[in-house]
């Protein structure tokens, strides 16, 4: 984030909703601003409620074009998984090759050679464009080190969309039970093929406009805002630990190195990378009380920000740049007419090119194209 002011009178004509956002004068944006207010469920909930990745109220194309020709339906994968993570939806991904080094950790076995168990969540890399399926993993096995006891389940992110933000080719297909509403739609629209449904996207490629969108405005905010409040929280454990105070007993797990199996190798890989420039929250976070309690409700605070809150939001976000990446590149959004990317802009002092968008007097949009380094699994 830099503090800038823009010279000159910003283009007037802009979507009102992309107005209300930049200016503040929408209320979630409002909210996102004041650090008096700490960052709810609700507000996240809302926020991410105008995304519409769903397959809720969409009319997809069906897996057969009118002369029974096989076409795949033009409904992203997103739209299907994001409402099957919100359910908690039980999935089976019949066969996994690790993208990445496998990781193994004291006291876990693999059972069989499927994966299974209920979503949690779906993940995005900040680094590259690649998405992710996290599950509760029923095939995993756990040996509690106090008691001996072996429990199944733990969490495993599964790599759907590759570095690169194309398709993974390491899974074929993910098996799960439709409720009815999902069946109704599935058989109304006629999208399955036999028993499977075929996805020519993992998200759609209209999404691109989505990165001028009011909603994606706003959850940019919310993640500055998010990454913010839980720094302030971390700034205050380190405030307590200083005092000699330490956290009781139970309340972090105890740190386990991890150790990786097989080789690596290095490959550069294609991305994009946004930010976004804007004014200073106003306000105070709530400082947490001298005790170990206060060091417990900063640690759970800030922990509960980064690791069960923001992930949503980004997911969503990176999704509208993989969009915009893949298929949207210098484009302009057609209710942001008389405005337009502005190639090769600098950041004061800064060495590195942007294409860069003035939202208001101190708010702006940019990216860029870079290549970055990945370290993946050689097997």
């Amino acid at each position: 984030m830099i503090g800038l002011k823009f010279r000159g009178r910003p283009p007037i004509k802009m979507a009102e909703s992309v107005k209300d956002v930049v200016m503040f004068k929408n209320e979630y944006a409002a909210e996102i601003a004041d650090r008096n207010k700490p960052v709810s469920d609700e507000l996240v909930g809302a926020i991410l409620a105008q995304s519409v990745m769903s397959w809720e109220g969409r009319n997809p194309s069906p897996a057969l074009d009118p002369d029974g020709n096989f076409q795949a339906t033009d409904l992203d994968l997103f739209s299907f998984l994001v409402p099957l993570a919100m359910r908690g939806a039980v999935i089976e991904i019949p066969r996994y090759h690790n993208r990445r080094k496998i990781v193994v950790r004291q006291g876990e076995r693999k059972i069989g050679a499927n994966q299974f168990g209920k979503v949690t969540g779906l993940i995005s890399n900040k680094d590259v464009l690649s998405f992710s399926v996290r599950l509760f993993d029923m095939t995993i096995a756990k040996t509690d080190q106090a008691t001996g006891q072996e429990n199944l389940g733990a969490h495993r992110n599964y790599m759907i969309v590759d570095c690169d933000g194309f398709w993974y080719d390491g899974w074929d297909k993910i098996v799960f039970n439709p409720t009815a509403p999902e069946n109704a739609f599935l058989r109304e629209k006629d999208l399955w093929t036999g028993n499977t449904i075929y996805f020519k996207y993992y998200v759609h490629p209209n999404r691109w406009q989505s990165i001028f969108s009011a909603q994606h405005l706003l959850k940019l905010l919310l993640v500055e805002r998010m990454d913010e409040e839980a720094k302030f929280y971390k700034s205050e454990m380190k405030r307590l630990e200083e005092k000699r105070i330490s956290l009781p007993p139970g309340v972090k797990p105890d740190y386990q190195a991890l150790v990786y199996e097989g080789e690596t190798d290095e490959i550069r890989v294609n991305t994009i990378e946004f930010e976004i420039d804007r004014p200073e929250f106003f306000g105070n976070y709530k400082a947490v009380e001298n005790s170990q309690n206060g060091l417990a409700a900063a640690y759970e605070r800030q922990k509960y920000l980064i690791y069960s809150l923001k992930p949503a939001v980004r997911f969503a976000i990176r999704a509208n740049e993989a969009a915009y990446f893949r298929n949207g590149l210098e484009r302009m959004a057609p209710w942001m007419e008389g405005r337009d990317w502005v190639r090769g802009w600098r950041a004061p002092r800064g060495r590195v090119d942007w294409m860069f968008l003035r939202l208001s007097p101190d708010m702006a949009l940019r990216y860029r194209l870079k290549e970055v380094k990945q370290h993946i699994s050689a097997e």
